[in-house]
């Protein structure tokens, strides 16, 4: 009899736990499929960092879930893909969408989306491009004092529909900022500065500088004068008429000061040249195939 009794208590015992054990797994099933309906759901909303959430959870309930794990780094993978792109990283967003697409079995509409933004991109890459084609054109014309055809080149990408989208923002600033340049060139504004330099310094770079001469020769002295006849190197004084020409035309003061310009934003102190080594500088450019600053920076 004592026997049968605790025959019976094991037997309560064990469908206890069983049930215990069985309701649990129940409940952690339910949680489980429930936080993979929400995030697919937040997928849908684009919702992505709360969708993100509803994954991690389903792993709390399923820590070794394939299908949760894929769906988690897919989510993950394209939020890390939209930053990129907000950030106009295109080369890096590409890549990281190209890993939602790689997802096999994953969620069908990230991949999707990932699909449309890595052909968005493929757009912008191509648009990029072509505007920087441009834009170098007309920052080579400028270098050669062409300003107004390099206004020109430059109206191709303000005409084009697509350039005042945020995308290429940076490109259009540079865009715009030349045609700046060539207008104060051209109106004859860019010459001011560079000419007041002159005025200001000529007494000081003449002294110390056998290449730098005075605008102004009622600044020299008798013996001065003198010396400069005198003087056999290559300055100022002696250069020949050919020295200051490109392609049998004389190079202009505009070409000279727009020369200075960019001299000077490729890091190197253009106020300290002559205008013949600024000559020598735009000749050296132009035979080379390359921008004033391309030339400066390779060599100075």
């Amino acid at each position: 009899m004592k026997k049968w009794i605790w025959i019976v208590i094991a037997i309560v015992i064990g469908v206890s736990v069983g049930g215990y054990a069985y309701a649990r797994h129940s409940q952690n099933e339910n949680i489980y499929a429930q936080a993979m309906k929400r995030g697919r759901l937040q997928i849908s909303n684009k919702n992505y960092t709360a969708a993100e959430t509803s994954f991690t959870n389903a792993l709390k309930r399923k820590p070794n879930d394939e299908q949760a794990n894929k769906v988690l780094n897919q989510t993950q993978s394209f939020i890390a893909a939209n930053d990129l792109f907000n950030s106009r990283k295109f080369g890096q967003a590409k890549g990281e969408y190209q890993s939602v697409v790689d997802v096999k079995k994953g969620n069908d509409l990230l991949s999707d989306r990932a699909k449309q933004q890595i052909t968005k991109i493929k757009g912008i890459q191509k648009n990029l491009n072509n505007y920087t084609k441009i834009y170098d054109q007309a920052l080579d014309q400028t270098g050669q004092g062409k300003y107004t055809e390099s206004n020109s080149t430059l109206d191709k990408i303000f005409s084009d529909k697509s350039i005042h989208q945020k995308y290429y923002a940076d490109i259009l600033k540079k865009a715009e900022d030349l045609r700046n340049k060539n207008n104060d060139a051209i109106s004859g504004n860019s010459s001011s500065s560079s000419n007041d330099f002159d005025s200001s310094n000529s007494d000081s770079n003449t002294s110390n500088n056998p290449n730098v001469s005075s605008n102004k020769s009622a600044s020299l002295t008798s013996a001065e004068k003198k010396a400069a006849a005198a003087y056999k190197g290559s300055n100022e004084y002696t250069v020949t008429q050919k020295q200051k020409d490109l392609n049998g035309k004389p190079i202009t003061q505009a070409q000279i000061n727009s020369a200075r310009q960019q001299i000077s934003a490729a890091g190197v102190d253009s106020n300290a040249m002559s205008d013949q080594d600024v000559r020598n500088i735009i000749k050296g450019a132009h035979q080379k195939g390359e921008t004033i600053g391309q030339y400066v920076k390779s060599r100075y």
